[in-house]
């Protein structure tokens, strides 16, 4: 037994020495997460140099007569906080950025990121609201007391994740409300278009229907002249006013069907000049129908682009916060439709 007493002795020094080792090893690794602030500040300036397209209003070169529909107007309200929140976050972001390359402690810092957090919060979403995305002002002020309790600016940035994650939801629902209403704009736009034309359009389908009348007789009046009879009676069924040049219609005259073609090809020419007159009023109905769908394109276009952008960059916080080093997101269209899919799901 006195024999095992040393190795006994030697066995629990061993073990404190390696459990003071994983313990040294924890509080070092822990100690190791640091800010990258590099590729949140790429993602940032990257991902909202295209979501900024978002406030910009679509070119109306041809619709310019319809944007003060009720529709429309309604429309462009609905997109005002979404652009006002996407100023928010792009502000946020930037001031976050310029604080950590300051001389401030931690604790100047983490009171700095409350207020700006706060300024962000209060351009997306009217506290009002946050309770559809089940978000209570007791956890908003709870949250706002732990960044400014936290011993560190990563652990400050790392205490705003639920906020982050009530911006992501709050813009969401912003897109949401835009997607719902788009379709009844666009709609509404292109009533009014089909609605200011709609005479001119009558008129139009008219002249095209007897001018395939009159072309049809035409082609029938001419076989009827070559001695094909059945061509001929169906010749004064389609245009019965061809009748009157023809003494008697069982024994037509050379002459008769000179004067009736005569009168067929003005017929055609005059439908023709009225056609011609026309070509404004159509060439201006295409071009805004063609309009109509490229902002149907651009809206949708802006909005996938808000989404991936916002997304982004709630990803790329929470890494910020979390001290995970991560590459820059450049891609907007591929990168950002793919991060969108494994962004960390929100509780």
């Amino acid at each position: 037994m006195k024999n095992r007493r040393p190795f006994t002795g030697i066995a629990l020094l061993a073990c404190t020495g390696v459990l003071s080792i994983f313990l040294a090893g924890c509080s070092a690794f822990q100690s190791s997460r640091q800010i990258d602030m590099t590729p949140f500040a790429e993602n940032t300036s990257a991902m909202f140099a295209e979501a900024a397209k978002v406030g910009r209003q679509p070119k109306w070169n041809y619709l310019k007569p319809f944007v003060n529909i009720p529709e429309i107007l309604r429309l462009r309200q609905s997109a005002l906080p979404l652009i006002r929140g996407l100023r928010g976050i792009v502000m946020y972001s930037n001031q976050i950025v310029a604080l950590n390359m300051s001389a401030k402690t931690d604790k100047e810092k983490c009171t700095l990121l409350k207020m700006y957090f706060k300024d962000a919060e209060a351009k997306i979403a009217d506290r009002a609201r946050f309770d559809s995305i089940g978000v209570s002002t007791t956890m908003m002020d709870t949250v706002y007391s732990n960044i400014e309790r936290a011993s560190t600016f990563r652990e400050g940035l790392e205490a705003a994740s639920p906020l982050v994650n009530a911006v992501v939801l709050a813009m969401q629902r912003r897109l949401d409300e835009i997607d719902a209403d788009l379709p009844l704009g666009l709609n509404a736009l292109d009533q009014a278009v089909e609605s200011a034309y709609a005479s001119r359009r009558r008129n139009y389908d008219e002249l095209i229907r007897v001018q395939a009348e009159f072309q049809h007789a035409a082609v029938l009046l001419y076989d009827g002249r070559r001695g094909n009879r059945e061509a001929f009676n169906q010749a004064l069924e389609v245009d019965p006013t061809i009748r009157e040049f023809f003494a008697s219609v069982d024994k037509p005259a050379a002459k008769e069907f000179d004067n009736a073609e005569m009168a067929l090809t003005g017929r055609l020419g005059r439908i023709e000049g009225f056609l011609h007159q026309l070509d404004g009023e159509k060439a201006m109905y295409i071009a805004r129908q063609q309009e109509l769908e490229d902002i149907r394109i651009n809206v949708d276009t802006r909005v996938k682009i808000a989404r991936d952008a916002i997304m982004v960059w709630a990803q790329s916080h929470r890494n910020l916060g979390a001290g995970i080093a991560v590459p820059p997101l450049i891609d907007v269209a591929g990168i950002a439709g793919g991060l969108a899919r494994k962004v960390v799901p929100l509780p």
